[in-house]
């Protein structure tokens, strides 16, 4: 274990030098002639030269689940369910309100009057509530969601 961080110490350091020799010529200065200050830039500007290093050595690999084949993605709905909604926010101008409304799954809904959601339509948009007509089975009910105040 010991001789392979040394290895890999002693690797990256010739690679740090490669890229610092690399950003020197690139000046097309001669190095001896630099000031530490430009030195100094030099070698900030080879780093930056590569932005995605990701140094993976003894550590477990936080993105192996994006490519093996276990990742699968959460989709959101297409309309909120209003039985499992809580509203988050209500939000007005002159011309138009809207509200903001959080799924059972944690996915973030804006709604206008006459917007559609799951089995009906947002009816009425208030400063602390939204009301939605829903339909289900042949029975419409009336659902509101009324905003969480946080008393201080």
């Amino acid at each position: 274990m010991f001789h392979q961080k040394k290895l890999i110490a002693a690797v990256m350091t010739g690679v740090l030098l490669v890229m610092i020799s690399g950003a020197l010529a690139a000046t097309n200065d001669d190095p001896a002639s630099l000031s530490p200050s430009q030195e100094a830039r030099a070698r900030i500007n080879a780093l930056r030269a590569n932005e995605f290093f990701y140094q993976s050595y003894g550590k477990e690999d936080p993105f192996r689940v994006l490519v093996d084949g276990e990742y699968r993605e959460s989709v959101a709905s297409e309309l909120v369910d209003m039985n499992s909604a809580h509203l988050v926010g209500v939000m007005w101008g002159q011309d138009d309100r809207f509200a903001l409304v959080e799924d059972g799954d944690g996915f973030g809904y804006i709604l206008r009057v006459g917007d559609r959601v799951r089995f009906g339509r947002v009816v009425s948009i208030r400063k602390n509530s939204l009301t939605a007509r829903v339909t289900l089975y042949g029975i419409t009910n009336k659902v509101v969601l009324k905003l969480e105040t946080t008393e201080g």
